[in-house]
């Protein structure tokens, strides 16, 4: 897995529980004190030794921490992108452009990367079904990656998860729908 998961894993830890709480955190996962970068590719067994031990110490899901995650790591990954990104998308937009456009540069510039692959097909004006692949089974976070970026457009949007990895599906199938805004919102 890419190192900069990791590093926002270590952001997130730290801005929800503190420093200390992340140091606990990796010796509790067997991990030490390794120091993740950026530019470097992990094992996947990190992140699963990470998040598995997060879940214990918060008494939380391993699901729950993951799109809490996901929804966290919104703001960093649109600076980071924010080039990639044309100013009129919103949430579905977005969406529907992620593999075509952050992806794809992500494989370019990183040949060890390997982000979920996504296909996103627009069934209505207000509406998206995403079929998330991935061997890491992480559609939590694209969840939490959903919700997020509806909340940095000031969107409200209703996930709904009709096949999932996690139990047996060939890939997760998710549909996202943006809720109609209100007349006083758009005349603001």
């Amino acid at each position: 897995m890419h190192g900069i998961v990791h590093v926002e894993l270590q952001k997130y830890v730290i801005a929800r529980h503190g420093r200390p709480v992340w140091l606990d955190l990796l010796k509790q996962a067997g991990i030490g004190n390794k120091a993740y970068l950026v530019s470097q590719q992990y094992p996947d067994t990190d992140i699963v030794a990470l998040v598995t031990a997060a879940s214990a110490m918060t008494k939380t899901t391993v699901p729950a921490v993951l799109e809490d995650f996901g929804e966290f790591i919104v703001p960093d990954l649109l600076d980071m992108y924010r080039p990639l990104l044309k100013p009129e998308w919103r949430t579905l937009e977005l969406l529907e452009h992620t593999e075509g456009t952050i992806h794809s540069v992500v494989r370019l510039r990183n040949a060890g990367a390997a982000p979920p692959q996504l296909q996103c097909r627009r069934v209505g004006p207000s509406e998206v079904h995403l079929r998330y692949n991935s061997a890491r089974k992480m559609c939590a976070v694209a969840r939490g990656i959903v919700r997020g970026v509806a909340r940095h457009f000031e969107e409200s949007v209703t996930i709904v998860e009709s096949a999932c990895m996690h139990r047996g599906a060939p890939a997760c199938k998710i549909s996202v729908k943006r809720a109609a805004q209100s007349s006083s919102r758009l005349a603001s």
